[in-house]
C-alpha cells in the first residue's frame, strides 16, 4: 500500500451521515490567486495564471454522501476520499459487483464545465475503472439526477478529462463505475470537476466548545477568539492551534511522544451545516507526501469549552497568547493560523485583531523578547510577485504589533514566498497549508 491505515483513528456513525470539508474562500484567504494591477495594497501584479480549482478536491468541500457500503471513510487504505484528495497516487478499490454508486455534494450551487478522472498508480491495473457514468442534479442527493457525462476511460491513465457538451448546474454530482477491466474489485485514483460555483454562502461557524473524538482521540476542547483556535486532546496530550481562513479550519496538531519530543501534523477540518462534528484530514508537517494519512472526526457533547491544563488563562482573554508564549517558549517557532489578508493584497482583516492584540500582550508580558515575522505564500502568482507579497504581509503585521506598543527594535519582518513550503504545492489542500505568516523568537 502507498499509504499507511491510521487504526487509532475511527469515524463516528453520525460523522459519516454528515461529513463535509467547507474549502477555502480565496477572496479572503492570504494567498496569491492570480493577476491583479498593482496597487497600495497590492505592491505589485500577479504573474502568470492562477491555479484552476478543483472543486470536487476534499479541499474545495465538496463531500460523499453516498458511497458503495463496503468501504469506510476512516480506512485510509481504500478510503473514497482518495478519489478527492487531489493524489494520484492513492485510490479508492470497492467490490464491483453490483456497481459502486457515489454522491458528492458541493458546497455551493456550481456550474459544470469538465470532469476528469485518474486511475494510474493503484496495485494491479485490472481493477481501474472502464466505463463510467456522471450525473448532476440540483435538487437533492437523491432525486433530479440528468445524464451529463458517460464515457469509456482507458486502462489505468491519469489526466482523463472530458469538457461536457454543455454546462450543468447543481450541488449533487451522482457517479457510477460501470464496468472495470476485469479484476472483481473497482478502482480510480481521481475523480476532478471543473467550472465555477454560482454561489459563495458556505461558512465556518464557531467551533468553540467540548467534542467526543472518535476512537484514540478522546475528549477534544476547542476555543475560538476571531481567527484563532485553539484546544487540547487526550491523545498524547496533543494540543491544536489554528486558524479559520475563509471557511477553511486549518489546525497544527501538536503531540508528545515517548522518550520526550514532538510529532506535529498539519490538517484541514471543518464542522458539519448543524455545527455538531468536528472533521478533517492530516499529514505530517513538512511533509511533500500526495494525499492524507489520517482521518480525524469528533461530535460536539457541550458547547461549554471544558478544560485544557496545559493552557494557562484557558478561560480568560489570555489563553491564545499564553498558548503561542508556550509554543516560542519549547520550539521558538509559531504559525500565526488566523491572521489573513485581503486578496491579492497585505491589508489585514478586521477579524484577525484579535489573535494580533494577544500576540501584543504575550510581548509585553516577555519584554527580553525579541522576534521576527516571516511571511510565506504557496507557488500561485510568480516568484517574483510572492517575494513582495509574503514581505509586504509580514512587515503589516511588524506594524500592528509596534502601533499595539510593542518597540521597533524587538520586531523584524521578512518575506520567503513559497521557498519554504511545508506542504506540497501541487495540491489546494498542501497550498493552503503553505499560506501562512510565522512569528519566530529570536
Amino acid at each position: 500500500m502507498r499509504r499507511s491505515s491510521s487504526p487509532r483513528i475511527v469515524l463516528s456513525a453520525a460523522a459519516i451521515a454528515v461529513l463535509a470539508l467547507t474549502g477555502c474562500d480565496r477572496a479572503a484567504e492570504p494567498a496569491v490567486a492570480g493577476a491583479a494591477p498593482a496597487s497600495a495594497a497590492n505592491p505589485q501584479g500577479a504573474v502568470g495564471s492562477p491555479a484552476e480549482n478543483d472543486l470536487f478536491a476534499f479541499a474545495s468541500g465538496a463531500r460523499w454522501v453516498a458511497k458503495p457500503d463496503d468501504v469506510s471513510y476512516s480506512d485510509m487504505a481504500y478510503t473514497p476520499y482518495s478519489l478527492l484528495d487531489e493524489a494520484t497516487s492513492t485510490d479508492w478499490a470497492s467490490i464491483a459487483s453490483p456497481a459502486p454508486v457515489f454522491v458528492l455534494e458541493l458546497p455551493e450551487r456550481t456550474e459544470l464545465t469538465r470532469i476528469g478522472f485518474d486511475s494510474d498508480g493503484m496495485n494491479f491495473d485490472e481493477k481501474a475503472a472502464k466505463s463510467v457514468k456522471v450525473e448532476v442534479s440540483d435538487t437533492s442527493a437523491v432525486a433530479g439526477f440528468t445524464t451529463v457525462l458517460e464515457t469509456r476511460l482507458e486502462q489505468a491513465r491519469d489526466a482523463q478529462d472530458f469538457t461536457l457538451s454543455r454546462p450543468a448546474t447543481g450541488r449533487w454530482v451522482r457517479l457510477t463505475v460501470l464496468d472495470n477491466y476485469g479484476s472483481e474489485y473497482s478502482g480510480m485514483t481521481g475523480f476532478r470537476g471543473y467550472g465555477r460555483q454560482l454561489t459563495h454562502t458556505a461558512a465556518m461557524p464557531d467551533v468553540s466548545g467540548t467534542y467526543e473524538g472518535a476512537s484514540g482521540w478522546g475528549v477534544v476542547h476547542l476555543k475560538q477568539v476571531g481567527t484563532r483556535v485553539i484546544g487540547c486532546y487526550e491523545y498524547r496530550d496533543g494540543v491544536v492551534a489554528g486558524g479559520v481562513e475563509g471557511n477553511l479550519l486549518k489546525l497544527q496538531m501538536i503531540e508528545q511522544v515517548y522518550g520526550g519530543g514532538q510529532e506535529n501534523q498539519l490538517g484541514l477540518f471543518a464542522v458539519s451545516s448543524d455545527g455538531r462534528t468536528l472533521y478533517g484530514l492530516t499529514r505530517a508537517e513538512n511533509s511533500q507526501i500526495d494525499g492524507y494519512n489520517a482521518w480525524y472526526s469528533g461530535e460536539k457533547i457541550s458547547d461549554d469549552i471544558g478544560d485544557c491544563p496545559g493552557i494557562p488563562g484557558w478561560r480568560q482573554g489570555a489563553a491564545v497568547g499564553s498558548q503561542l508564549s508556550g509554543q516560542l517558549s519549547q520550539s521558538g517557532r509559531a504559525r500565526l493560523d488566523g491572521v489573513n489578508f485581503d486578496f491579492n493584497a497585505a491589508t489585514l482583516q478586521a477579524a484577525s485583531r484579535p489573535l494580533l492584540d494577544q500576540v501584543i500582550q504575550m510581548l509585553k508580558d516577555n519584554p527580553d523578547w525579541r522576534v521576527a515575522l516571516e511571511g510565506h505564500t504557496d507557488n500561485i502568482g510568480g516568484e517574483a510577485f510572492n517575494q513582495t507579497l509574503s514581505s509586504a504581509r509580514a512587515e503589516t503585521v511588524r506594524a500592528y504589533l509596534q502601533a499595539g506598543g510593542i518597540a521597533p527594535d524587538r520586531l523584524t519582518a521578512s518575506g520567503f514566498g513559497y521557498g519554504r513550503p511545508v506542504a506540497s504545492n501541487d495540491s489546494q489542500g498542501g497550498r493552503a497549508q503553505n499560506r501562512r505568516v510565522e512569528i519566530v523568537k529570536r
